[in-house]
Formats: structure tokens, C-alpha cells, sequence
């Protein structure tokens, strides 16, 4: 008896619990995988990111434009001799460096290159080193020579394998006593791992790849945040992806590579506030599932009915033996009763079969004739029949 209750009772843990995961399973499906979600997901966290880039650039603009109304700074471009120009633009570049360190809307990303270039875009001086000084600039970046030509502060990327430059740089134009732009200061952040690890937290914590389409055809990576492993950047260099990016950036619009991965939603765009914007793409990469799988969200329905048969099998072993175990004894006495041993009664005391065995107690007292007595040991006897004339 008692395998039969382990195994009825088990059946229905097993059914509910199937039941349970199938029905969850296709509830949450539509929540965790939504592709349509998991897009504007993706979309949003690469429009955060180029807000975060571009906003930093502003930023720097702002005060690099306050710096170069200073005294000091326009006082540069006035010395004598070529020389004392580049010692002094060194000068000035070092404590433009310290001041933009200890700016607190810097903190994080502390200037590397401070630079002092003239109205023709030729570098004068730069911070801690000559190095730089007669580099005709503005005839490699030109965003540089339309600052200097329009007099309007701006911001651009600097991608030099050459000249190992790869830092994002903000130009602010410096006028001279008439009015005139002598010059320009021109400032610039590292573009490394760090700073798009930095950007990914502050904005939507998705992994961020920033590279540029290089001449094997292959996207070249420049810079990733740390939330980007290894699958994610063989998506990022996977010809899906790159042609992607070369449409983005001669388009100047978000695209959804939905054919770069199964696994993974993919949007790409320019880099944009820098430059021209076609510069650099930025990726952004995302889960297509806010879990790996929805079995390893649910395995612990599996758990519970796991548990739950450990105690139909421990209920059944003790209920099977409350009731079996009396069961036999009685079947056993009854086999001796049979075999003649007539004077047997069962002396059993039972919550559910107590009523059962004192049945048959009196049944096998009438069958032998033995008079049945009370607990106090008196003979029961039938009621006398009443007096009738």
C-alpha cells in the first residue's frame, strides 16, 4: 500500500510541477526576450553613450573658451623669438593641465595633451615635453583649421596610429587685442578602455566597443568598456557589423545589425559631436535575453518538486506503515484463529482501525460462544425481554 501512495502522490507533484515550469516558462519568455524590448534597450544605451562623449566634449569647450581670455594665455602668442614662444606655450600648457586636473568635472577624465597651435594650425608647445612644436596640425585634422577659420569652439577625435594620438580634443580659438585669432588652445582626453568603461556606467552599463573600419575591411577596434568580453567583440569585428558601421557613418544613422547574432542585440552610429561625425563608429551590445536561458531561470520549480517527492516518499513510508502494519498483525492472528487457536483476540489500540478490531473481537467471541465481558471483567448479557400477559 504504502508504494502505491508514494507513487499516486508523486505523479502529482511531477504533473503540477511540469505544468508549472510550461506555464512560466511561456509567460516570462515574452518579458525577458522581447526583441522589440531588447532593441530600444540597446538603442538607448548607445544614444546615452554618444550624449555622455559629446557632453564631456562640451564641457571641455565651455572652459577651455574661459581659459583662453586669460592674460596669460593670449600673452603666448606676443613673445619675441620662436623659441620663447614654444618655452612659453609649455609654460602655459603645464598649469592649464594642472588646473584642468583639479577641476572636479574633470576629475575622472584628467586631461593628457595641452596644446598651444598658431592661426596657420602649427603647433607651438605642448605639456611636459617640445615634442609636437612645428607640426603642421591642422593639415591632419580638419576640424582644427575650420575652429581656427570660423572662430567657433568645437570638438574632435584624434586617431594617429603614427603618431600614437588617441584622445578625444576640444579647440577653443584665442584672440588677440584686435580681435583677431592668433591661435588656439586645444586640450585632449585619453579615448581608451577606461573611458568607455566610464561612460557604460554612467549612462546604461552595456558594453561599448568604439573602432574604425580599417584597410582589411575589418572593424578596428579602438577602445572597449569592460563589460565587453570576448564573444562581443568577435561581433564587433564581424562583417555584419562592419558593414554596418560604414553605412552608419555615411549615413549619420542608429542601425540594428539584427543578422550579427542570435545570442545578441547589436545597434551601431557614428561617433558623433566630434568631428565631422564620421570619424569612429560606437557599438553597443546587449543580451537578446535578460537571462542566458529561461531553464536556468526556473530550475528551482525542478528543485521544488525534487523536495517534494523526497517527502511524498517519507510521508508514504510512514503512512503506508501506520495502517499496514496493524493490517498484518491482524491478518496473521486470523491465520492462527483458523489453524485453531480460538482463543486469540487482538489486542490492538488504533486511531482509524480501533472500531474494526473490537468488531471482530466480538465477532470471533460469538462464533466460539465466549461471552464477551466489560473492561471490568463482567459478562454482557443480552437485555431480558419484557414482561408481556
Amino acid at each position: 500500500m504504502r508504494w502505491k501512495i508514494i507513487i499516486v502522490n508523486a505523479g502529482i507533484v511531477v504533473i503540477v510541477s511540469v505544468v508549472s515550469f510550461v506555464l512560466l516558462a511561456t509567460s516570462l519568455r515574452s518579458v525577458l526576450a522581447d526583441p522589440a524590448a531588447r532593441r530600444a534597450d540597446v538603442e538607448r544605451a548607445i544614444r546615452g553613450a554618444n550624449a555622455q562623449l559629446e557632453l564631456d566634449g562640451l564641457l571641455l569647450e565651455r572652459w577651455l573658451a574661459e581659459q583662453s581670455t586669460r592674460p596669460e594665455v593670449k600673452g603666448v602668442f606676443s613673445g619675441g623669438t620662436e623659441r620663447a614662444r614654444s618655452d612659453s606655450a609649455t609654460t602655459q600648457s603645464d598649469k592649464i593641465r594642472e588646473l584642468a586636473a583639479g577641476n572636479r568635472d574633470f576629475a575622472r577624465i584628467p586631461p593628457a595633451l595641452v596644446l598651444f597651435v598658431d592661426a596657420q594650425g602649427v603647433a607651438i608647445g605642448r605639456n611636459g615635453s617640445a615634442l609636437m612644436r612645428g607640426d603642421k596640425l591642422a593639415d591632419i585634422y580638419p576640424a582644427l583649421a575650420e575652429s581656427l577659420k570660423t572662430g567657433h569652439t568645437t570638438s574632435d577625435i584624434w586617431l594617429n596610429r603614427e603618431r600614437q594620438e588617441q584622445l578625444l580634443v576640444s579647440y577653443a580659438p584665442v584672440r588677440g587685442d584686435e580681435n583677431a585669432i592668433v591661435g588656439a588652445l586645444v586640450i585632449g582626453t585619453p579615448l581608451n578602455d577606461e573611458r568607455l568603461s566610464r561612460t557604460s556606467d554612467i549612462t546604461s552599463g552595456r558594453a561599448l566597443v568604439l573602432g574604425v573600419r580599417g584597410q582589411s575591411g575589418k572593424m578596428e577596434l579602438i577602445a572597449k568598456s569592460e563589460q565587453a568580453g570576448a564573444d562581443v567583440l568577435g561581433i564587433a569585428q564581424s562583417a555584419a557589423v562592419v558593414d554596418a558601421a560604414t553605412a552608419a557613418l555615411g549615413t549619420g544613422n542608429l542601425t540594428n545589425v539584427t543578422e550579427a547574432s542570435r545570442d545578441f542585440v547589436v545597434a551601431v552610429a557614428p561617433l558623433t559631436g566630434f568631428g565631422a561625425g564620421n570619424s569612429a563608429a560606437l557599438l553597443a551590445v546587449a543580451p537578446a535575453s535578460l537571462v542566458l536561458s529561461i531553464t536556468s531561470l526556473l530550475w528551482p520549480v525542478f528543485a521544488v518538486a525534487g523536495l517534494g517527492i523526497l517527502l511524498v516518499v517519507a510521508g508514504g513510508i510512514v503512512l503506508g506503515n501506520y495502517i499496514s502494519q496493524p493490517i498484518s498483525e491482524m491478518e496473521e492472528g486470523l491465520l492462527q484463529i483458523i489453524n485453531g487457536k480460538t482463543d486469540l483476540r487482538f489486542d490492538l489500540e488504533h486511531e482509524d482501525l480501533g472500531g474494526l478490531i473490537s468488531r471482530i473481537n466480538s465477532l470471533l467471541n460469538a462464533l466460539t460462544g465466549v461471552p464477551e465481558t466489560d473492561e471490568e471483567g463482567r459478562t454482557s448479557a443480552a437485555p431480558e425481554r419484557p414482561y408481556q400477559e
